[in-house]
């Protein structure tokens, strides 16, 4: 009896790796059981990445737990190395974060003693180490080597004195480093000279991030000698760490001849007046793509115009461009209708030749007509994501509402994000029979917009949206950095969340809604042809026949 021999596309092992990277994860440990070419492709997904210590400990030898200590049964030998290493070769990313009530130091020094070979994880290219104490970041070098390409790493503990030489023996190990990502927890006036020598040390870095108020003069005039440097980013958040404002309060780098060779994505947090003597200075980073701006200092609308401007001559390759202007008193709740940014304030954005993502932020509404919407978007085509401050936080003055999406599903067809600060008021809502649906639409952002009929509105959005459009509700102020806007007054919250419930109630009837859409799009569509189909019989039969269209079918 012949046994049928499986497929040999079956044996493809980029092929295969495709396949298994769609399977549960319970399933790769019945494919590494079918044959021994499935076994190393399924081996190889098994252990590209690692979360925890624990499963790479086990791996080398079982060991106990005491307390909060970690002690193996007894100190690996060759033949546990041997074992090891057959799956450790394996291993590309190891995630790390140091967990206080469990020390795996012990553990840690004793693989540093017994290893048969210098890299324990020779092929790991991406390592992410976030600890707490001295001795927990010393021990993260021993996962490091040469041919490491990432690094997620926490900074060295404020009360550590000697920060360069860890950051320099960080160089000597993986001196290869394409992008580093630098969570710290304190000001960066305490690591200010550490982090310099860290960039001068590592040649080929192309992506650096770091906390909030860390891109100080000092460190961007470093940035700008090195000759790889595409990505200077921060981000926001506890986990990256907190900067202070005060630190980047003058923004002033020093750029040379062959400043940002490879630049393409900037993010600063920088005055205005900074920002635009930076890009009009000689050899600013003209060639850029991306832009992110964030300030914390009242500007007026006259300000950002100015900056637009200079933008759209000096930056004509720029594709993304984000401006936040996050400055708010707490209390605050009067609208000041000539601090309001308008139409014209935005208009030189029309001016860009390759933008297509543009997003602005502001605390009080964009003060924007509907008929001057119809305009942005008829001459803005090519656009692919406008988010227009959608969250301002004096917000119960409107000049829009659900008809401000219409002309955007009309006239941008690559539209895939959009964000606007409507009121959407059963009212005011138009007629849906001829409404033309977004083509590429992914995210509709309302932010602290009012909703009062949540089942007419996602009646409505059910005509505009595509099934897969996702409806978002929030605010991002309490992200931020700055106090002020971390900590809104209370009622401020409480109107906030007043205004999210009708908007959650639309978000969950909504998708039901498009697919009901969908379904009765489909049986029109199938009646049509159903129809068409029958005229042509008719006509078919008419002509057959010799009987005119006009003739009656009663035969006397």
């Amino acid at each position: 009896m012949s046994v049928m021999q499986p497929h040999r596309v079956l044996f493809i092992p980029e092929l295969l790796g495709i396949i298994f990277s769609f399977v549960d994860e319970d399933d790769y440990v019945n494919n590494a059981c079918v044959c021994k070419q499935w076994s190393e492709i399924a081996l190889d997904i098994i252990w590209k990445e690692v979360d925890g210590l624990s499963r790479l400990l086990t791996l080398l030898r079982p060991y106990k737990i005491t307390g909060r200590y970690n002690f193996f049964d007894g100190l690996p030998d060759s033949r546990d190395w041997t074992r090891f290493q057959r799956y450790a070769n394996r291993v590309r990313i190891l995630r790390f974060q140091q967990d206080t009530d469990i020390d795996y130091s012990g553990l840690l020094d004793d693989m540093a003693r017994t290893r048969t070979t210098l890299d324990m994880l020779p092929n790991l290219h991406t390592l992410e180490w976030i600890y707490e104490d001295v001795d927990c970041m010393e021990r993260a070098t021993l996962f490091m080597h040469q041919r490491l390409r990432h690094l997620i790493i926490s900074a060295p503990p404020l009360r550590h004195k000697d920060k360069v030489s860890f950051f320099l023996d960080v160089c000597v190990r993986a001196p290869r480093l394409h992008s580093l990502d630098l969570r710290v927890p304190y000001r960066v006036q305490h690591i200010e000279t550490a982090i310099l020598e860290l960039l001068r040390s590592l040649p080929d870095l192309k992506t650096i991030i770091f906390p909030e108020f860390f891109l100080t003069s000092s460190i961007v005039s470093e940035l700008s000698r090195m000759k790889h440097i595409n990505i200077v980013q921060f981000e926001y958040g506890h986990e990256q760490g907190f900067g202070e404002e005060k630190d980047v309060d003058v923004f002033a780098p020093v750029l040379e001849e062959g400043a940002f060779p490879a630049l393409w994505d900037l993010a600063v947090t920088a005055r205005i007046e900074h920002v635009m003597r930076f890009m009009n200075a000689d050899f600013a980073p003209i060639n850029i793509t991306s832009l992110y701006i964030n300030t914390y200092v009242e500007h007026e609308p006259e300000e950002l115009h100015t900056l637009l401007v200079m933008l759209s001559e000096r930056c004509r390759g720029l594709s993304q461009l984000y401006i936040l202007l996050a400055h708010y008193v707490a209390g605050e709740s009067e609208l000041v209708p000539a601090k309001q940014i308008t139409f014209n304030t935005l208009a030189p954005l029309l001016s860009f030749p390759n933008l297509g993502t543009f997003q602005v932020m502001h605390k009080y509404p964009v003060n924007i007509t509907l008929e001057e919407i119809e305009e942005l978007a008829c001459r803005w085509p090519s656009l692919e994501s406008l988010t227009l401050n959608e969250e301002p936080l004096i917000m119960h003055d409107f000049t829009l509402d659900l008809r401000a999406l219409i002309p955007f599903a009309l006239h941008c067809p690559k539209l895939r994000r959009l964000g606007l600060f409507i009121d959407a008021n059963p009212s005011k809502i138009p007629p849906t029979l001829e409404l033309k649906p977004f083509a590429a639409l992914c995210f509709l952002s309302v932010g602290t917009s009012r909703a009062q009929d949540p089942e007419a509105v996602a009646a409505f959005l059910s005509h505009l949206c595509p099934p897969k459009c996702k409806l978002e509700v929030g605010v991002t102020w309490t992200s931020f950095g700055v106090r002020s806007c971390r900590l809104l007054d209370d009622s401020l919250r409480v109107e906030i969340t007043k205004r999210f419930h009708p908007w959650n109630s639309a978000r969950n009837i909504l998708p039901i809604l498009i697919q009901l859409r969908r379904e009765e799009r489909e049986k029109s569509r199938a009646l049509q042809v159903e129809v068409e189909d029958l005229r042509t019989r008719t006509h078919l039969l008419m002509d057959k026949t010799d009987i005119k269209a006009n003739d009656s079918c009663i035969v006397a």
